[in-house]
């Protein structure tokens, strides 16, 4: 069973799912996807989602605030990840960039050894959670580039991490 509940941010509320042991995904509460992620996932689970909240909810409220408050500078909680072989390997990727530090995408594609793959990177980039932390990741140019949630949230992380430095 999932359990869903609110979480306020600095940036805006964030809605989090989670079941008894993993954190299945944890969106703004404005992001466009939202409803269509909820949807599979009631699919999923067979339409046992409820208000409420887990012992996993509690600790990523946790880690949230003392991200935000700039007492963590990056954190891991369990996920739940239902995506291919591939996006986890970019997602493994992008949580060994340091916080406080950026990445492009040529730059990921480049340390798999596949240059060619850029658009592919930044696909699994997007279908990610937010805990996992493609905020880091910029266009060549450095230049803040493709952030559903908006470029100005991305800036805010950015902002947030390079307190770290």
């Amino acid at each position: 069973m999932l359990k869903v509940s609110c979480i306020g941010t600095p940036l805006g509320p964030m809605i989090v799912l989670c079941d008894a042991c993993s954190l299945q995904p944890l969106e703004f509460a404005d992001q466009k996807v939202l409803r269509s992620e909820i949807i599979k996932l009631f699919e999923y689970c067979k339409g046992t989602i409820q208000f409420g909240e887990t012992t996993e909810t509690a600790l990523i409220k946790s880690k949230l605030q003392q991200y935000f408050a700039r007492n963590l500078p990056s954190f891991t909680v369990p996920l739940a990840l239902h995506r291919s072989e591939f996006s986890h390997a970019v997602w493994h990727a992008l949580r060994d960039i340091p916080a406080g530090a950026t990445s492009s995408y040529g730059d990921i594609a480049r340390a798999f050894d596949k240059p060619s793959a850029t658009r592919a990177m930044a696909r699994a980039n997007g279908a990610n959670q937010i805990v996992i932390p493609l905020h880091r990741v910029i266009g060549a140019d450095g230049s803040l580039t493709c952030y559903g949630v908006g470029l100005w949230r991305k800036q805010k992380f950015i902002e947030v991490e390079q307190s770290y430095r």
